[in-house]
């Protein structure tokens, strides 16, 4: 299976990858480990340009981002995970083995409850791309503060 190939027939494209802004690595490499960092999600501005969401998960008057937002975001920070994992692998999504852990974090209001459904999302994008190489552990939850409404991180298991 050539994974990119499978993607373009199915009309998916991966965001271009972005840099680390800080005094930190995108991914680090461990032996057949690929550890990477947290990607938030991003939306589409009036301008047309990709842009990170902010604000509250929820349904309730606190709540500035809805559930079903957010698995969109879910899945939009998924791809941006795997533009991070094809850039360390010089392009090759084939050489992903498989998505071991993938950790899920939801900006939600106090009364939230539903970080499970919008993790499914970024879950749901890496079976898409990756089919069973995609299935893996999963951690779930919420935080009362965070820079976006979204974040998810996951390690993968690299093919030489």
């Amino acid at each position: 299976v050539h994974t990119e190939a499978e993607m373009a027939s199915k009309g998916i494209i991966l965001p271009d990858y972005q840099d680390a802004v800080w005094s930190y690595v995108k991914a680090q490499r461990d032996g057949d480990k690929l550890y990477i960092g947290d990607h938030v999600g991003q939306a589409l501005n009036t301008d047309g340009a990709m842009e990170t969401v902010r604000g509250k998960v929820g349904e309730g008057p606190d709540a500035e981002v809805t559930p079903e937002q957010a698995e969109e975001l879910a899945a939009q920070a998924a791809l941006r995970l795997l533009s991070t994992v094809s850039h360390y692998v010089d392009g090759d999504l084939d050489r992903v083995d498989q998505v071991i852990k993938v950790v899920g974090i939801v900006n939600g209001t106090p009364d939230f409850r539903g970080h499970g459904k919008v993790i499914n999302g970024a879950s749901n994008m890496l079976v898409e791309v990756l089919g069973d190489r995609g299935k893996h552990a999963r951690t779930c939850t919420g935080a009362g503060s965070l820079p976006a409404a979204v974040t998810v991180e996951m390690i993968v298991r690299i093919k030489e």
